[in-house]
């Protein structure tokens, strides 16, 4: 008798440990959205923190700097769909025009426009990431 209860206990603690680790995952999930997507129907994501991805529009970036601070906005876009975002602080480095971003926010609707204020970039600069020619006169050194 005394080993079923242990076993059962045993069930319990895994058990609730794994409804703790799927309930903590769950609450931290954030909508994703590709700008395109998300201004198909963006009322749906109206005050919600989420992810949003595109690519800045040239030209689009503005910054300025308010009581010690860097504001910026600058125009995210993607398959000819466009929305502006607002941010303060810091950027990374690679941010920049035409640069791949994914901005965590929440989308809001001033004037009867749709605003992103993303309170955190992260950006790339495909470029960078591509294969430069090597100055290796005997080709790779792994085949």
């Amino acid at each position: 008798m005394k080993t079923s209860w242990k076993i059962l206990a045993s069930i319990a603690v895994v058990a609730a440990g794994a409804g703790l680790l799927v309930y903590s995952s769950l609450a931290d999930a954030q909508p994703y959205q590709m700008v395109d997507k998300l201004m198909a129907s963006p009322s749906k994501f109206e005050g919600k923190t989420m992810r949003i991805h595109g690519y800045v529009e040239p030209g689009s970036i503005h910054e300025q700097i308010v009581d010690q601070q860097t504001m910026r906005t600058f125009v995210l876009q993607n398959d000819g769909k466009r929305i502006l975002v607002r941010n303060e602080g810091p950027k990374p480095d690679t941010f920049r025009d035409e640069a791949e971003v994914v901005a965590k926010g929440r989308l809001t609707l001033e004037n009867g426009q749709y605003v992103f204020h993303a309170s955190e970039l992260m950006a790339k600069c495909p470029s960078k990431y591509e294969g430069a020619p090597s100055g290796n006169k005997n080709g790779p050194l792994f085949k």
